[in-house]
């Protein structure tokens, strides 16, 4: 598992990620790895792996920083199925897929909770609720902020039922307030923390790390190893976020900032691991 996790992280192919193992003799060493796996052993361990099991571990990351309540954040970005440059798939009139992942995460860590995954383009409101009600089960929420896609009045209901807040702006902002839908619709056009909502955009920011760092295509052609592949790259995120957030101190003081964070990285991915197959 750990391996997956940092082949999407350096965003290599099986091939290519086997052979940078066989040359870093310091990751082996951390790893006490006496023998370097196949590549067909690291795809077909991806293929049978179960989703369960890494949405259990993506979770265990929130809890282990301890956080006692959510400010959250819900938002959906698409990674294309295919790795044809924009100009090919301009120049062919080539309809381009996605798999379609929305996330609910902590804006004050940016690390990510829970996490809904779609293989058709779908609209992001009907996970707004099951999102919610999924990352409540982890952590309390105590505030959810969604932009104007999340904007209907059973989504505040919803959230207030649970003992959230939900600060979503109205759509349609000529439209007066008497001929606005929704007791809560209204309230929000009336009062809305703006400065608060800014929070918003840090949902933004992790999807925009993911895809810089570890690549906006998907290369797996399964469905299933698909949801793995995505899956991995959001545990990796989480274990970059995470040694970011604990090492930032460290690497101050000292010189040796990648080793440091490589350190920090692996051992923590150890400790989630080893958690989240107890807890299974």
């Amino acid at each position: 598992m750990i391996l997956l996790v940092i082949r999407q992280y350096e965003s290599k192919s099986y091939r290519r990620f086997v052979e940078l193992i066989q040359e870093c003799t310091g990751i082996q060493e951390y790893l006490g790895l006496s023998k370097i796996p196949h590549y067909t052993t690291l795809q077909k361990a991806a293929a049978r792996l179960e989703s369960s099991l890494l949405y259990n571990m993506l979770q265990e990351f929130i809890l282990y920083k301890r956080v006692r309540l959510v400010l959250a954040g819900i938002d959906g970005s698409g990674f294309s199925y295919n790795t044809a440059s924009y100009y090919y798939t301009k120049r062919v009139q080539l309809r381009r897929n996605f798999l379609k992942v929305v996330v609910c995460a902590d804006m004050n860590s940016q690390i990510i909770c829970s996490v809904m995954l779609h293989h058709n383009m779908q609209h992001d409101n009907p996970d707004f609720l099951p999102l919610l009600r999924k990352t409540n089960k982890i952590v309390p929420v105590d505030i959810v902020l969604g932009d104007m896609g999340f904007d209907d009045e059973s989504n505040h209901v919803g959230a207030r039922e649970m003992g959230t807040a939900a600060i979503i702006p109205a759509r349609f902002a000529d439209v007066p307030i008497y001929r606005t839908g929704g007791a809560h619709r209204r309230e929000m056009k009336r009062n809305f923390p703006k400065q608060l909502y800014c929070q918003r955009n840090k949902s933004e920011t992790v999807f925009s790390v993911i895809k810089r760092i570890m690549s906006e295509d998907v290369t797996s052609r399964n469905v299933t190893t698909q949801d793995n592949e995505i899956l991995f790259r959001l545990v990796a995120y989480n274990s970059y976020r995470f040694t970011r957030l604990e090492s930032v101190v460290l690497i101050w003081f000292l010189q040796g900032r990648h080793f440091i964070h490589f350190l920090t990285f692996n051992r923590l991915l150890i400790g989630i691991c080893i958690t989240t197959l107890n807890v299974s």
